[in-house]
């Protein structure tokens, strides 16, 4: 959700909460109306809409440990199911369509509200790179990396992913344009609104 202008409304709250809220912005540093405004979002943009998903609070060691009961071939499949229907399902719930910046959204949203990794993103030209990081060990990196690119298939897009045990390393190549003849099929690569690599493949 962007942020829009702000609006003036006047709600009565609890004065416990009222008490707890002026003693978290105490304790960060920031302003009341921050620190209630933040807490609003949240809700609007992740607890309203995840806990109709089933999505649950869990202790992260307590997620470490369920991740090490599993093999590495169960990771695998349980990652290839989620990115496969929970998240093609939160995208479309969420944004109404199904794309590439629509998924990097809710890969970011993921991050900062339910905090199963931390998210780097950058773009070079069409390419980007993600990386998502979260030091619960391999089984956890084989999820996430069968997750992310179940994801991005349905999209059309093969992505090639490193592991290791604490973060995965996606690179998603730019969107590509494909003509089909009776013979061949040519994809263009574009970047920048220009084509830079032509690729042809028997029809």
């Amino acid at each position: 959700m962007q942020s829009s202008r702000a609006v003036t409304r006047t709600l009565r709250i609890d004065s416990d909460v009222e008490s707890r809220i002026e003693l978290l912005a105490e304790k960060e540093g920031v302003s009341f109306n921050l620190l209630a405004n933040r807490s609003l979002r949240r809700l609007v943009e992740w607890e309203a809409t995840a806990e109709k998903f089933g999505f649950a609070q869990v202790p992260l060691h307590a997620l470490e440990r369920v991740f090490n009961l599993l093999t590495e071939e169960q990771a695998r499949e349980l990652g290839r199911e989620a990115g496969k229907n929970m998240m093609q399902e939160l995208i479309l719930f969420w944004f109404k369509k199904l794309d590439r910046e629509a998924a990097l959204k809710l890969l970011a949203m993921s991050a900062k509200y339910a905090r199963l990794f931390k998210m780097e993103h950058t773009s070079n030209g069409s390419n980007e790179t993600v990386v998502l990081k979260h030091d619960r060990g391999r089984n956890a990196s084989a999820y996430y990396a069968e997750l992310l690119k179940s994801l991005f298939q349905v999209l059309d897009t093969d992505i090639t992913t490193q592991e290791t045990e604490g973060q995965v390393v996606a690179q998603i190549p730019g969107p590509g344009l494909t003509i089909r003849g009776p013979h061949a099929n040519i994809t263009a690569r574009r970047l920048g609104g220009r084509i830079t690599e032509l690729t042809a493949s028997t029809a």
